[in-house]
């Protein structure tokens, strides 16, 4: 019970990620425009007659209300709201953040001594162990994100979802937790199929 597709259009490197942080933190709304007229163009023709044709309707990943507050709006609603425009979609903002999360570049791991002292055994050179330490740091990064959004999400009251084709919007897909816990929690409500659009793919 998961997402059924993800649409990643950029590398989360030098231009986008100067765009997507100005949108994120300035809100510079142009930028929300700008960048669902990128999408358009590089996105393939199939998958937006896909969406088209079933009716999808874009839901935006939802930031904990006092986040949002705090910044004034949801950079993910404003990409949505562009995008369902575009592609003459329903925009449905149905989800809802119930539990204040951590971001996961503000979240800390560590390795152990064990950890360690494995990796010092398995590899020889010094590029080795850096290579094997940042994917085990990595890993456990991903496994405590996971276990932080676990249960944040759910589907607000007014809106009904069963048997809805919904395609998530979100700026950036990270270690892809939270699309993926918004995903379960549309589909055990009853959406039928959940799709994922990330304007940007990689690590922060």
């Amino acid at each position: 019970m998961g997402i059924d597709g993800l649409v990643a259009l950029f590398a989360y490197r030098e231009g986008i990620q100067v765009a997507v942080k100005r949108l994120k933190y300035r809100f510079v709304r142009e930028m929300g425009e700008a960048f669902v007229d990128l999408a358009h163009k590089r996105i393939e023709s199939s998958v937006v007659s896909y969406f088209q044709r079933d009716s999808f309707r874009v839901v935006p990943v939802p930031l904990f209300r006092t986040r949002e507050r705090r910044r004034g709006y949801n950079q993910a609603a404003v990409l949505g709201e562009f995008f369902a425009l575009r592609l003459g979609l329903d925009f449905a903002p149905v989800l809802a953040r119930v539990k204040n999360t951590q971001a996961l570049a503000e979240l800390q791991v560590r390795l152990s001594s064990n950890e360690e002292k494995a990796i010092e055994e398995k590899y020889l050179s010094l590029a080795q162990r850096r290579v094997a330490q940042w994917k085990l740091l990595a890993e456990k990064k991903s496994r405590l994100r996971a276990d932080e959004i676990r249960g944040a999400f759910k589907v607000s009251e007014k809106f009904k979802v069963q048997n809805a084709k919904l395609l998530l919007v979100d700026d950036v897909w990270t270690s892809g937790g939270t699309m993926l816990e918004c995903a379960k929690t549309l589909k055990r409500t009853g959406a039928s199929r959940v799709w994922g659009l990330a304007f940007s793919r990689g690590g922060r």
